[in-house]
């Protein structure tokens, strides 16, 4: 199995591994179980914006051996607590600094803990405010009518134990993620909201099948739109906009859905509505990464503006043009088709499939814009690779990621548009929550079109610069292009 399917498959098996330790009577390592666990925040817009966290989990220890200490992983950076504190059945235990893992927290029990003894551990603490540092990944997207808390990073983590056989973290069939806020909230979460008879609290029931929590909510206008087969699109905005000025945007976003349904096949089975939500703030809802394909797709004028957060969730920066919201939102719905949320690493693919979905993003602007966009897109990448690369030039990430999306495109007109387009369904689909590399992509189009693909992949890769082949074969389109201008409108996608 490829490095990258590696990684992926680890964190599936040991949590595998912990639910079948925790069921023997006889346990081959040192552990715990959680039996029960719920989450709750807390949104005070005055005297300023703050969150309020309470994290409580019930532990039954199901290992070979009674636990003196327990590691846990707290929040940094924006989501750094305040006023924390941390209960060990009403105790505070002794912390200090894990000498395995300087990002984990060691709790040093004034007791054992003891083998088939429970036990409950609490966090409560506050998030507030951070001084801007000029880094959107130290912001905090806040406001005093909306909060953004994303998938990762603001709640506590609670790693497995280590030694042999070690297991633990894992969390149970079901939990409750509250919110409490103002009652004309807007609230959106992952897991399924359940009713609640108290005004301003809003509960969510999490699967282990769900993504990490998230949670949006603000005095959001909502605007809903019938997708026919592709689902519901609710369009969040912080100002109230007519449906005639945001109906072409949903036609536009349709579009686009429908283009990534043709390419890389439904997102599920129930195709669930899609989320399209203007952030609280200016910083702290578009992640750090490196955004470089954007500019290969529509210019150097393109600015990062939209993020996937889950499965059905999108933020759009709120400088973005809610009337042309899909300019943004286009690109990055990629990802909701290309394992986000099913692929703990997704983000970490490596080149060139971490292209993949700046090319899904290619073809569905090929399909609004017409097929002049595809020779304005091949032009900028191309203008990234001298005629005359040396070896040296396979090291520079501007080559590299323009190498890794003309690929695709290679690989395309080798195989032909409909047996790349299954193979590359295919290969989704065999890989789905297991992770996906360009040795899966081969295989899967070698199988679809019994002609081998793997040299020629190879020999793209390692080689400096393109084939002049391929150049020669785009030399009259892009005579006609000016790699300088964008196809379209400015949009951004996500992929680092």
């Amino acid at each position: 199995m490829a490095r990258f399917a590696q990684r992926l498959a680890l964190p599936a098996a040991l949590a595998a591994a912990a639910l079948l330790l925790g069921a023997c009577t006889a346990p081959l390592g040192p552990g715990y179980l959680v039996n029960s666990q719920e989450i709750q925040v807390t949104f005070v817009a005055e005297p300023q914006p703050s969150l309020s966290v309470s994290a409580s989990y019930q532990l039954k220890n199901t290992g070979n051996r009674p636990l003196e200490t327990l590691e846990v992983r707290l929040p940094r950076g924006a989501f750094q607590p305040l006023d924390l504190r941390i209960e060990w059945d009403g105790e505070v235990p002794l912390t200090a600094l894990s000498e395995y893992n300087p990002r984990d927290t060691t709790l040093h029990f004034s007791q054992p803990w003891t083998m088939g003894a429970s036990h409950r551990l609490q966090f409560t603490y506050r998030i507030g405010p951070v001084a801007p540092t000029g880094d959107s990944s130290s912001a905090l997207a806040m406001a005093a009518d909306a909060f953004y808390l994303p998938a990762e990073g603001w709640a506590p983590v609670l790693p497995q134990e280590r030694g042999l056989f070690g297991f633990g973290g894992v969390p149970p069939a079901k939990w409750q993620f509250t919110v409490r806020a103002p009652a004309d909230f807007l609230v959106h979460a992952s897991g399924e909201q359940r009713k609640s008879r108290t005004p301003g609290q809003f509960v969510f029931e999490q699967k282990p099948s769900d993504s990490a929590p998230f949670v949006v909510a603000g005095r959001y206008h909502l605007t809903e739109f019938a997708a026919g087969q592709n689902g519901n699109l609710h369009l969040w905005t912080r100002g109230d906009a007519s449906v005639s000025v945001l109906r072409p945007a949903a036609n536009s976003l349709r579009q686009t859905i429908a283009g990534y349904d043709a390419l890389l096949g439904k997102r599920g089975k129930s195709e669930p509505p899609l989320w399209i939500v203007e952030c609280p703030a200016a910083s702290g809802c578009v992640s750090p990464r490196l955004a470089g394909y954007s500019a290969l797709l529509y210019g150097q004028d393109a600015q990062r503006t939209a993020d996937m957060i889950s499965p059905d969730t999108l933020l759009v920066l709120p400088q973005s043009s809610i009337e042309n919201i899909e300019n943004s939102a286009g690109p990055a719905l990629a990802t909701a088709w290309l394992g986000y949320g099913r692929n703990p690493g997704f983000y970490e693919q490596q080149p060139p499939m971490s292209a993949l979905p700046a090319f899904a993003a290619a073809l569905a602007l090929e399909n609004s814009a017409g097929p002049q966009a595809r020779s304005g897109i091949v032009a900028r990448a191309l203008a990234q690779i001298p005629a005359s690369a040396g070896a040296a030039s396979n090291s520079e990430p501007a080559v590299v990621r323009a190498k890794s999306l003309l690929l695709f495109y290679a690989l395309r007109d080798r195989a032909g548009a409909q047996a790349f387009q299954n193979a590359l369904r295919h290969m989704l689909s065999a890989r789905q929550a297991r992770g996906f590399d360009v040795s899966d992509l081969i295989s899967a189009i070698e199988q679809e079109t019994h002609q081998p693909v793997g040299p020629f992949v190879r020999q793209w890769l390692k080689r400096p610069g393109v084939p002049g082949e391929f150049r020669a074969q785009y030399a009259p389109q892009l005579s006609r292009s000016n790699p300088q201008r964008s196809a379209t409108q400015p949009m951004q996608e996500v992929v680092p």
